[in-house]
Protein backbone atom coordinates (compact mmCIF):
# COMPACT_ATOMS: atom_id res chain seq x y z
CA UNK A 1 0.00 0.00 0.00
CA UNK A 2 1.55 3.45 -1.19
CA UNK A 3 1.85 6.28 1.59
CA UNK A 4 -0.26 8.37 -1.06
CA UNK A 5 -3.44 5.89 0.07
CA UNK A 6 -2.53 5.98 3.77
CA UNK A 7 -2.13 9.90 3.62
CA UNK A 8 -5.88 10.03 2.40
CA UNK A 9 -7.20 7.38 4.71
CA UNK A 10 -6.28 9.45 7.47
CA UNK A 11 -6.69 13.21 6.34
CA UNK A 12 -9.30 13.21 3.68
CA UNK A 13 -12.87 14.13 5.09
CA UNK A 14 -11.06 15.70 8.03
CA UNK A 15 -13.52 18.66 8.85
CA UNK A 16 -12.34 21.25 11.32
CA UNK A 17 -14.69 24.23 13.05
CA UNK A 18 -17.27 25.82 10.34
CA UNK A 19 -16.67 22.62 8.63
CA UNK A 20 -13.62 23.74 6.79
CA UNK A 21 -11.76 20.82 5.69
CA UNK A 22 -8.21 21.00 6.59
CA UNK A 23 -7.04 18.47 4.06
CA UNK A 24 -8.26 20.81 0.97
CA UNK A 25 -6.71 23.84 2.71
CA UNK A 26 -3.67 22.18 3.32
CA UNK A 27 -3.41 21.44 -0.33
CA UNK A 28 -4.07 24.60 -1.39
CA UNK A 29 -1.87 26.04 1.38
CA UNK A 30 1.20 24.15 -0.60
CA UNK A 31 0.00 24.72 -4.05
CA UNK A 32 0.37 28.45 -3.21
CA UNK A 33 3.41 28.92 -1.00
CA UNK A 34 4.88 26.29 -3.38
CA UNK A 35 3.53 27.17 -6.73
CA UNK A 36 6.77 25.30 -9.08
CA UNK A 37 6.83 21.98 -7.34
CA UNK A 38 4.19 19.13 -7.68
CA UNK A 39 2.88 17.24 -4.28
CA UNK A 40 4.12 14.07 -3.53
CA UNK A 41 2.33 12.22 -1.48
CA UNK A 42 4.38 9.63 -1.11
CA UNK A 43 6.93 11.39 0.36
CA UNK A 44 7.73 10.80 4.77
CA UNK A 45 8.54 14.51 4.88
CA UNK A 46 4.86 15.72 3.03
CA UNK A 47 3.27 12.69 5.44
CA UNK A 48 4.64 14.37 8.53
CA UNK A 49 4.38 17.97 7.39
CA UNK A 50 0.83 17.33 6.47
CA UNK A 51 0.54 15.89 10.60
CA UNK A 52 2.02 18.67 12.07
CA UNK A 53 0.05 20.95 10.41
CA UNK A 54 -3.19 19.74 10.97
CA UNK A 55 -2.04 20.09 15.16
CA UNK A 56 -1.18 23.58 14.19
CA UNK A 57 -4.92 24.05 12.76
CA UNK A 58 -6.23 22.52 16.08
CA UNK A 59 -4.61 24.58 18.79
CA UNK A 60 -4.85 27.34 16.42
CA UNK A 61 -8.58 27.23 16.96
CA UNK A 62 -8.27 26.38 20.42
CA UNK A 63 -7.23 29.83 20.91
CA UNK A 64 -9.21 31.58 18.12
CA UNK A 65 -11.50 33.50 20.36
CA UNK A 66 -8.80 34.08 23.12
CA UNK A 67 -7.31 38.72 22.91
CA UNK A 68 -3.48 38.22 21.45
CA UNK A 69 -1.57 38.51 18.53
CA UNK A 70 -0.06 35.88 16.69
CA UNK A 71 3.70 35.44 16.92
CA UNK A 72 6.22 32.70 14.58
CA UNK A 73 9.66 32.70 15.18
CA UNK A 74 11.12 30.54 11.98
CA UNK A 75 8.99 31.58 9.09
CA UNK A 76 11.09 29.73 5.93
CA UNK A 77 9.10 30.07 3.34
CA UNK A 78 5.36 31.04 5.34
CA UNK A 79 3.92 27.86 4.72
CA UNK A 80 2.74 28.01 8.29
CA UNK A 81 2.01 31.24 8.93
CA UNK A 82 -0.19 31.02 5.46
CA UNK A 83 -1.94 27.57 6.46
CA UNK A 84 -3.18 29.15 9.96
CA UNK A 85 -3.77 32.98 8.06
CA UNK A 86 -5.91 31.38 5.79
CA UNK A 87 -7.39 29.07 8.20
CA UNK A 88 -8.57 32.62 10.04
CA UNK A 89 -9.98 34.16 7.08
CA UNK A 90 -12.72 31.13 7.58
CA UNK A 91 -13.16 31.23 10.88
CA UNK A 92 -13.78 35.03 10.96
CA UNK A 93 -15.78 37.40 8.54
CA UNK A 94 -13.19 40.15 9.75
CA UNK A 95 -9.43 39.37 10.98
CA UNK A 96 -9.07 41.35 14.05
CA UNK A 97 -5.21 39.92 15.01
CA UNK A 98 -1.94 40.81 13.98
CA UNK A 99 0.51 38.55 12.44
CA UNK A 100 4.24 39.01 13.19
CA UNK A 101 6.70 37.11 11.25
CA UNK A 102 10.10 36.84 12.60
CA UNK A 103 13.14 35.18 10.31
CA UNK A 104 16.49 35.80 9.68
CA UNK A 105 16.41 34.72 5.92
CA UNK A 106 19.82 34.18 6.14
CA UNK A 107 19.55 30.23 6.71
CA UNK A 108 20.50 28.27 9.96
CA UNK A 109 22.48 30.28 13.05
CA UNK A 110 25.78 28.70 14.37
CA UNK A 111 25.23 24.96 16.00
CA UNK A 112 25.73 24.43 19.58
CA UNK A 113 27.13 21.28 21.48
CA UNK A 114 23.45 20.62 22.26
CA UNK A 115 22.75 20.80 18.46
CA UNK A 116 25.00 18.38 17.63
CA UNK A 117 23.47 14.71 17.10
CA UNK A 118 24.54 11.42 18.69
CA UNK A 119 23.61 9.41 15.74
CA UNK A 120 25.79 8.82 12.97
CA UNK A 121 23.59 8.26 10.58
CA UNK A 122 21.92 11.81 10.82
CA UNK A 123 23.03 14.05 8.27
CA UNK A 124 22.75 17.07 9.88
CA UNK A 125 22.02 20.32 8.22
CA UNK A 126 24.59 23.82 8.93
CA UNK A 127 24.96 26.81 9.39
CA UNK A 128 23.49 28.88 6.52
CA UNK A 129 21.31 26.21 5.48
CA UNK A 130 17.51 26.41 5.49
CA UNK A 131 17.59 30.12 3.92
CA UNK A 132 14.59 31.37 1.92
CA UNK A 133 14.07 34.68 0.07
CA UNK A 134 12.15 37.24 2.15
CA UNK A 135 10.65 38.89 -0.94
CA UNK A 136 9.20 35.93 -1.85
CA UNK A 137 7.32 35.67 1.24
CA UNK A 138 6.55 39.42 1.36
CA UNK A 139 4.48 38.78 -1.91
CA UNK A 140 2.75 35.73 -0.98
CA UNK A 141 1.04 37.65 2.04
CA UNK A 142 0.82 41.10 -0.08
CA UNK A 143 -3.16 40.44 0.12
CA UNK A 144 -3.12 40.83 4.06
CA UNK A 145 -2.75 44.00 5.66
CA UNK A 146 -2.04 42.65 8.89
CA UNK A 147 1.08 40.65 8.52
CA UNK A 148 4.49 41.75 9.29
CA UNK A 149 7.39 40.28 8.27
CA UNK A 150 10.43 41.31 10.06
CA UNK A 151 14.04 40.33 9.16
CA UNK A 152 16.88 39.32 11.92
CA UNK A 153 18.75 37.56 14.54
CA UNK A 154 17.24 36.11 17.36
CA UNK A 155 17.39 37.38 20.10
CA UNK A 156 18.02 41.01 18.91
CA UNK A 157 15.57 41.04 16.05
CA UNK A 158 12.46 41.03 19.41
CA UNK A 159 13.63 44.71 19.50
CA UNK A 160 11.73 45.63 16.72
CA UNK A 161 8.56 44.29 18.82
CA UNK A 162 5.89 46.75 20.79
CA UNK A 163 7.13 45.56 24.46
CA UNK A 164 3.20 45.95 24.60
CA UNK A 165 2.63 43.52 22.62
CA UNK A 166 0.42 40.07 24.11
CA UNK A 167 0.16 37.05 22.12
CA UNK A 168 -2.16 33.74 22.09
CA UNK A 169 -0.41 31.69 19.60
CA UNK A 170 3.23 31.29 19.17
CA UNK A 171 4.70 28.99 16.34
CA UNK A 172 8.28 28.61 17.22
CA UNK A 173 10.04 26.34 14.58
CA UNK A 174 13.72 27.98 15.09
CA UNK A 175 15.41 24.21 14.90
CA UNK A 176 18.50 24.89 17.32
CA UNK A 177 19.02 25.11 20.83
CA UNK A 178 20.09 28.76 21.56
CA UNK A 179 17.03 30.75 19.51
CA UNK A 180 14.51 28.34 20.59
CA UNK A 181 15.88 28.98 24.41
CA UNK A 182 16.09 33.13 23.29
CA UNK A 183 12.47 32.86 21.84
CA UNK A 184 10.96 31.75 25.00
CA UNK A 185 12.85 33.39 27.14
CA UNK A 186 11.34 36.68 25.14
CA UNK A 187 7.67 35.63 24.78
CA UNK A 188 6.78 33.33 27.72
CA UNK A 189 5.74 36.23 29.95
CA UNK A 190 3.88 38.07 26.56
CA UNK A 191 1.87 34.89 26.37
CA UNK A 192 -1.84 35.83 27.40
CA UNK A 193 -3.97 33.29 29.89
CA UNK A 194 -4.95 30.19 27.70
CA UNK A 195 -2.53 30.93 24.95
CA UNK A 196 -0.44 28.62 23.30
CA UNK A 197 2.91 27.81 22.31
CA UNK A 198 3.76 25.39 19.74
CA UNK A 199 7.68 23.98 18.72
CA UNK A 200 8.04 22.19 15.59
CA UNK A 201 11.27 20.12 15.92
CA UNK A 202 10.87 18.58 19.64
CA UNK A 203 11.17 15.03 18.52
CA UNK A 204 13.37 15.73 15.15
CA UNK A 205 16.65 13.76 14.90
CA UNK A 206 18.08 16.27 13.19
CA UNK A 207 18.17 19.29 15.52
CA UNK A 208 18.16 17.68 19.18
CA UNK A 209 18.86 21.20 20.74
CA UNK A 210 15.04 22.22 20.37
CA UNK A 211 13.98 19.64 22.85
CA UNK A 212 16.65 20.54 25.18
CA UNK A 213 16.18 24.24 25.17
CA UNK A 214 12.08 23.58 25.49
CA UNK A 215 12.95 21.32 28.68
CA UNK A 216 15.53 23.55 29.89
CA UNK A 217 13.41 26.56 29.92
CA UNK A 218 9.81 24.88 31.10
CA UNK A 219 11.45 23.30 33.78
CA UNK A 220 13.02 25.80 34.75
CA UNK A 221 10.10 27.43 35.46
CA UNK A 222 8.62 23.67 36.56
CA UNK A 223 5.81 23.84 33.72
CA UNK A 224 4.90 20.29 32.01
CA UNK A 225 5.01 20.20 28.14
CA UNK A 226 2.82 18.05 26.28
CA UNK A 227 5.36 15.82 23.74
CA UNK A 228 2.74 15.50 20.38
CA UNK A 229 2.58 12.42 18.13
CA UNK A 230 3.58 14.75 15.12
CA UNK A 231 6.99 15.37 17.05
CA UNK A 232 5.78 19.09 18.02
CA UNK A 233 5.54 19.89 21.78
CA UNK A 234 2.77 22.57 23.11
CA UNK A 235 2.33 24.23 25.98
CA UNK A 236 -0.88 25.79 26.99
CA UNK A 237 -0.38 29.12 29.32
CA UNK A 238 -1.94 28.78 32.91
Amino acid sequence: MSLEKNIKIIFENIKLENNIDFFKLWKETYKIVNPSKSLDLNNMLTAIRINKSFYLCKYFIFAKDLKGDFLECGVLKGFSSYLLRSLEDQLFKDTINNYFLIDSFEGLSDFLDEDKSLNPDIIQNKKGDLKANIEDVKVLFNQFKNVNIIKGWIPKVFESLDEKNKYKFVHIDVDLYQPTFDSLNYIYDKVVKGGIIITDDYRSPSFPGNQKAWEKYFNSKNIRSLSLPSGQAVVIKE
